[in-house]
């Protein structure tokens, strides 16, 4: 995994990271996300590859509490939709936790809206079982394609990551200012906590501020990048 540190929009504190997969082969060098992950769902090989990253990313933010003495970090790792159709889901997640070592509230699983289009009886229970377990469930790249309101009412999703074509031109475009503003509105008046990414500037930074975005991670705050590098 690299790690992308995300932070407090109050504070402009570090309180988590998301875990990306990369690959770094012997034979191919550098080998970008786009490259494998298709690959990787299409061989079903991506369900080994999320879990493998999610329990090292686990293991890291172990070792960052005893170096930091914090116990109040994060981690937030992406999972493939066909996860949430697993009856097994939350079993698997809560081995890894317990063999770990963290609380499930410091481990945060992004999902995007196919695996809420699908099989929903199946991807509910596993969600309502997950946010039982204490694992906060954020809801990725919302605000494009199918993402509603509506079905948000009756989701247990505790975050709401905006997706980033509202944000890049943030600073230039009033309809992205305005559509971020109504997202962040309405996930606050539910109870849901708000994350933005592709911070890439400090003008981008303040007005996520003046809009009352939480959480915010991109190159401006940080970039991705590899365990060697912290």
């Amino acid at each position: 995994p690299y790690f992308q540190p995300i932070v407090d929009l109050k504070t402009e504190t570090v309180v988590g990271f998301e875990a990306l997969a990369r690959w770094q082969s012997n034979k191919r060098g550098f080998v970008y996300p786009d490259d494998f992950i298709p690959l990787a769902e299409e061989t079903n090989l991506v369900m080994a590859i999320d879990f493998l990253i999610l329990e090292k990313s686990c293991l890291q933010l172990k070792q960052w509490e005893a170096i930091c003495g914090r116990n109040d970090l994060y981690v937030s790792c992406n999972l493939y939709g066909n996860h949430f159709f697993s009856a097994t889901l939350p079993a698997d997640i809560e081995e890894i936790i317990q063999r770990v070592g963290i609380k499930p509230s410091q481990l945060r699983v992004e999902l995007t809206e196919r695996a809420l289009l699908e099989n929903s009886d199946l991807v509910l229970e596993n969600m309502n079982t997950l946010k039982v377990l204490g694992v906060k469930i954020l809801l990725d790249d919302f605000g494009t394609g199918l993402s509603s309101y509506a079905y948000l009412k009756s989701l247990p999703v505790d975050i709401l990551k905006i997706d980033g074509v509202f944000i890049r031109n943030i600073h230039l475009d009033e309809i992205d200012r305005a559509m971020a503003q109504s997202i962040c509105d309405v996930g606050h008046t539910m109870g849901l906590k708000i994350v933005a990414e592709f911070v890439e500037n400090k003008q981008i930074m303040d007005i996520l501020k003046s809009i009352g975005i939480d959480f915010a991670q991109g190159f401006y705050v940080a970039k991705s990048q590899p365990l060697s590098m912290f």
